[in-house]
């Protein structure tokens, strides 16, 4: 598994360029025109599409940016930036410096370098998207490929660790930590210096992609800092990852 997307960044268009993406459960032959119209005389309609798949409109149509519901689907393609396959939203949500984020995931059939050199394998990628940082035009995005279904690591397996900058200019002032826990996690929590720094409740991603998956937001420059799980009684659920730096002190 590489964490090859860690350090890139990709121009995106500003907030008011961003293609409406149709909504999955639209059929296929409705125009981008339609939708808009539909939308506009009928949110309730577009409300009601929820989580199974919809898109975020009504943040588009007022020229806010909103990351897209749990479940929608972008075609191979589509989106700022292009999608490279086609990707499911397992999560989203907003940090306070960073802005709208999203979690989505995606199949790859594994990559070589020119010289035919593994660079990872087949399988599925997880990309973190922030759609929307203050103080810049450009997005950003971090990810890796290779994993397996769950999207663990060789060593704790159902449970990953990556990490996200805001995009813009260093030095960063927000680290976004994220991955995938078990469906039996009920906390996250950041542990640095001996004690408990940041905790969360990871949230349940779509019934065609199990699994719980957290956003944390932390300062950079931690003591050395771990990341771990805990289930419903509290008890953590693996030995822990290290964060690396910028979260982590060098």
């Amino acid at each position: 598994m590489t964490d090859f997307f860690g350090a890139l960044e990709l121009e995106l268009h500003e907030a008011a360029e961003r293609r409406l993406r149709r909504p999955v459960r639209l059929g296929q032959g409705l125009g981008a025109l339609a939708v808009l119209a539909l939308l506009a005389t009928a949110v309730g309609v577009a409300l009601a599409i929820g989580r199974g798949g919809g898109e975020g409109a009504t943040g588009q149509l007022t020229g806010a940016p909103k990351p897209d519901p749990v479940g929608t689907v972008i075609a191979k393609g589509e989106g700022d930036p292009p999608r490279r396959a086609r990707s499911l939203v397992v999560a989203s949500g907003r940090a306070p410096i960073s802005g709208p984020w999203q979690i989505e995931v995606s199949r790859t059939k594994g990559a070589r370098d020119t010289d035919g050199r593994v660079l990872w394998h087949k399988g599925y990628c997880g990309t973190l998207h922030i759609i929307d940082p203050p103080g810049s035009r450009h997005g950003g995005f971090s990810g890796f490929c290779g994993s397996p279904r769950n999207l663990g690591f060789r060593k704790t397996p159902g449970f990953s660790r990556h990490q996200g900058l805001t995009a813009s200019k260093p030095p960063p002032k927000e680290v976004l930590v994220w991955g995938r826990v078990p469906d039996r996690a009920e906390k996250v929590v950041i542990t640095a210096g001996g004690r408990t720094r940041y905790e969360v409740v990871p949230t349940d991603g779509p019934k065609t992609f199990p699994g719980r998956y957290y956003v944390v937001p932390v300062k950079p420059g931690l003591r050395k800092p771990r990341i771990n799980w805990l289930d419903a009684e509290g008890k953590p659920g693996s030995r822990g990852i290290r964060l690396l730096p910028p979260a982590s002190r060098r």
